[in-house]
């Protein structure tokens, strides 16, 4: 019985994967409300009655395709600790953590780089965000249960750490991966520990012209 359904899996794998390039390869054409049903069968080259055993449109191919690459993103945000990265960051070295975060990133570039583009989907950066500032949210009021404490509320501390980091991320894609996920992972490492302020070393500007 298994030896009869592995050719069929197989298949089906191939299918997914056929489509999942088509979709991104026409989102970074033509936008990801232009496409059509004969868009993707006619660039993966199968045909539509193969799409409609699988999937019931385009946009629950790409809802599907992002649950996926979610539920392993998810994962690692999930054991994101900012007291551990406060300690890392005194041995300048990245969060072990966010180097594993951009590795994954990495591994699926195409995913992110089309759908973080502005022709992609705007959802996708809010959803991360979304995600980023629940996980903060949750771990801040154990780890500092008296917000009276701290120099701003959890609300605009979220909404900074959050944003910024979505921008990071972004850039990381535009900018074609210029660095290695150790290194933009240090990069994201030393400004949650010293901010923008301390990251231009206030201690060396030089003096304004008069």
């Amino acid at each position: 019985m298994s030896m009869a359904t592995k050719p069929e899996d197989r298949r089906t794998v191939r299918t997914k994967k056929l489509l999942r390039q088509a979709l991104l390869e026409l989102i970074e054409e033509k936008g990801i409300d232009r496409i059509t049903v004969r868009d993707l069968t006619d660039r993966a080259e199968i045909n539509r009655g193969t799409f409609y055993l699988h999937y019931q449109d385009v946009p629950d191919l790409l809802d599907k395709i992002k649950e996926e690459v979610f539920a392993g993103l998810q994962a690692i945000i999930s054991r994101m600790y900012i007291i551990r990265l406060m300690a890392e960051t005194n041995e300048d070295k990245p969060y072990e953590v966010i180097v594993e975060l951009f590795e994954y990133l990495g591994e699926h570039a195409d995913f992110f780089r089309v759908l973080l583009s502005p022709k992609g989907d705007i959802s996708l950066a809010l959803r991360i965000k979304d995600m980023m500032a629940r996980q903060m949210m949750a771990k801040l009021e154990i780890w500092q249960p008296r917000e009276e404490l701290m120099l701003v509320s959890r609300e605009w501390l979220i909404a900074y750490t959050t944003s910024s980091n979505i921008g990071i991320i972004q850039h990381w894609f535009a900018s074609g991966q210029a660095l290695s996920p150790y290194e933009i992972a240090l990069v994201m490492t030393r400004l949650v520990k010293n901010g923008p302020a301390r990251s231009i070393n206030v201690e060396h500007l030089s003096p304004p012209e008069k």
